[in-house]
């Protein structure tokens, strides 16, 4: 007897070390848009309320990525915790729009993305890399083995309170950047001014 499409697509994943459609499908704690175009390690663990939307591709070995509560991973996010290396997922972040790609794939690598973070743009993280409570990375952007020391989220009112933020394009390697600073770049992060975020966001007026 022919499989039905559904079958084979399970058997295949299954084979691959990735959480089937019928799985995906009968997830009441997270909402998979596409599950047919999700692939998503079966040694991923992961929360509640997530979402996510297709063609999101996450590999991982076991014990390697933990993904908590209310993340939204926009289409093509990309997540590898292979190789020895690990990734940790908070609460409340934002993957994307555009192709984001967190890269532990060595036994070096340990990314750590906390809470209330958002990535936008064409991004990739890898190294040894953390991002604090609301930082951010936006635009075209590279970052390796970067620090981004947390704040508010950046919904904040006080701009300079707000967790460490990179924009721009290019290349950000070896960074630590403190809460409320910014760093706008156009191919070095290393030679770009450091900026305090009211430059770009200023604060509200007080009456």
């Amino acid at each position: 007897m022919t499989e039905t499409p559904l079958a084979y697509a399970d058997r295949v994943r299954t084979l691959l070390g990735y959480r089937t459609v019928s799985e995906l499908i009968a997830d009441d704690h997270n909402v998979f848009i596409d599950p047919y175009s999700a692939l998503l390690s079966v040694h991923a663990r992961i929360g509640t309320g997530n979402v996510f939307s297709p063609n999101v591709r996450i590999d991982a070995e076991s014990d390697a990525l933990r993904i908590g509560d209310g993340n939204r991973f926009f289409e093509g996010t990309r997540i590898e915790a292979t190789d020895g290396g690990r990734v940790s997922i908070g609460a409340d972040n934002e993957f994307g729009p555009h192709a984001v790609a967190l890269l532990a794939n060595r036994h070096d690598a340990v990314i750590t993305v906390v809470s209330r973070v958002r990535l936008i743009g064409r991004i990739d993280l890898a190294g040894a890399s953390t991002l604090g409570d609301g930082s951010q990375i936006l635009g075209d952007v590279t970052a390796v083995n970067v620090s981004l020391v947390g704040g508010g989220s950046h919904r904040d009112p006080d701009p300079d309170l707000r967790g460490a933020v990179l924009k721009g394009r290019g290349r950000a390697t070896g960074l630590t950047l403190a809460r409320g600073h910014v760093i706008n770049a156009d191919s070095d992060f290393a030679t770009a001014a450091v900026e305090a975020q009211s430059v770009y966001d200023p604060r509200p007026a007080v009456d």
